[in-house]
């Protein structure tokens, strides 16, 4: 961890379970910007703007890249943006790929290479999804240390007060 990189983060929660981790992201380039919805994809491994939203941004390209989608494999033009996480989470000069993924209604998809820069988590307690990110990486997150610390302790016995003894 850089101690001199200050932490910076936000949740998402939702009130039931949810197949998709979708959060807000404010795209920026060139004094232009533009609020949409972003679907947090670990099986990306780079962040993708919709060919809409490239067009509406005037975003210039900077490059071609192959990527390789669940419909084959394409040629598509990269880009250099800023995006505004949730809670004013900023990552600059992030390269993106266009897509079609504004017909699922997206205006981005987030990849490996946004989530590889900070921790990112996601539970389902109480059958309600909640999502969580920060950058930079603050520490390891690992349940089975957590599974055999509880094995050890054990469950609370009662409110965790103690009782004062009496003196005579």
């Amino acid at each position: 961890m850089d101690a001199s990189m200050p932490c910076h983060a936000f949740v998402y929660k939702y009130p039931v379970l949810s197949p998709k981790l979708i959060s807000t992201v404010q795209v920026s380039h060139n004094n232009r910007m533009k609020e949409v919805s972003a679907l947090w994809d670990t099986g990306a491994t780079v962040t993708c703007v919709s060919m809409e939203l490239a067009k509406e941004l005037s975003l210039v390209p900077t490059g071609m890249r192959e990527i390789r989608t669940p419909s084959g494999a394409k040629t598509v033009n990269t880009y250099l943006v800023d995006l505004e996480l949730p809670n004013k989470v900023t990552v600059t000069n992030v390269m993106v790929c266009d897509s079609d993924i504004g017909t699922q209604g997206l205006g981005v998809l987030i990849g490996m290479n946004i989530i590889l820069q900070g921790d990112f988590a996601v539970s389902n307690f109480n059958g309600k999804t909640t999502f969580t990110f920060r950058i930079p990486s603050q520490k390891e997150t690992n349940y089975v240390n957590e599974a055999r610390l509880q094995d050890l302790v054990g469950e609370k016995h009662g409110p965790g007060k103690r009782k004062k003894k009496k003196r005579n």
